[in-house]
């Protein structure tokens, strides 16, 4: 478990680095949880899908694209790891960890 983390992390920093969602005013594409380190999560707006690894994560965005762009820029010119954050803060601030939480919970893998 810690390798997969380590090799997210060394494949693309960012998202070890993105801080926690902390309000509404910016809708990450990839989320995570403490709970179910080192697992990094697509939202499509309705589901969340797990990544296998940060080469899986930057070909799901090129390809479903981002939900928030950042200075104009998406997938195609940035790292997925951008466009995610931390969902550890309980209750959400964000809507997005919300429904991410709601999702853990309904898998059983957060209490």
């Amino acid at each position: 478990m810690m390798r997969n983390l380590l090799v997210f992390c060394l494949l693309a920093p960012s998202i070890c680095l993105a801080g926690e969602c902390t309000d509404n005013n910016w809708q990450p594409t990839f989320v995570r949880h403490d709970a179910v380190k080192p697992n990094v999560y697509y939202y499509t707006g309705s589901d969340f899908i797990l990544m296998q690894n940060p080469a899986q994560a930057q070909q799901t965005c090129q390809a479903q694209g981002v939900r928030n762009v950042i200075n104009g820029q998406t997938c195609q010119q940035r790292s997925w790891g951008d466009f995610g954050c931390g969902c550890n803060i309980t209750p959400a601030p964000n809507a997005t960890c919300a429904a991410f939480q709601a999702f853990l919970r309904r898998k059983g893998l957060l209490i």
